[in-house]
């Protein structure tokens, strides 16, 4: 197939690149998927680390601008963000478990609304992904809230490895179509 194809793609790209990224996207997905735990802690330290310059950020910014009506909220939003980074640093199994608690609820709500939605609008064109989309989304929450807390030492990490999974063979796929 042509470079026609992909009218987003850049003149100059080199289409190994997609494959070998592709690959390498594969390779971390499968290490993650094997180690869940692992990744679910580093994902959580990281998050700490992030909330906590978040925080820190903010609160310089609150004192640099201490004569500003807002300066409370970006004082309180500092210190709330610096934290809860703290908390997730300080203690990463706990973290993971809230994490992975909303995790079940984020997929139990939002599946049930999609779900929902596909069963009271019959003439949609695209119903049955709606509705299998949502089904999905609501035995992923059910399967993770009925196992939690254990659930947390795997969900996170099982998630993201399975994500760097189908991006990385969605890159070999675009290298198999700029050939």
């Amino acid at each position: 197939m042509s470079n026609q194809l992909l009218p987003s793609a850049p003149h100059h790209h080199r289409p190994a690149w997609f494959l070998v990224l592709g690959i390498i996207y594969i390779v971390a997905g499968v290490l993650a998927v094997a180690s869940p735990l692992v990744l679910t802690l580093i994902s959580v330290y990281f998050f700490g680390v992030l909330l906590m310059v978040a925080g820190f950020a903010t609160l310089i910014h609150a004192f640099s601008v201490r004569g500003w009506e807002g300066f409370a909220v970006q004082l309180l939003a500092g210190i709330l963000a610096a934290m809860i980074g703290f908390l997730l640093i300080a203690d990463a199994a706990s973290g993971a478990a809230v994490i992975t608690l909303i995790l079940a609820f984020y997929f139990l709500v939002s599946g049930l609304f999609r779900f929902g939605f596909g069963v009271s609008h019959p003439a949609l064109h695209h119903r049955s992904w709606l509705l299998f989309s949502g089904a999905i989304s609501v035995l992923l929450g059910i399967l993770i809230a009925v196992h939690w807390p254990s659930s947390a030492l795997w969900v996170i990490g099982t998630f993201i490895g399975i994500d760097l999974i189908f991006y990385g063979f969605s890159l070999v796929g675009l290298f198999r179509l700029t050939r």
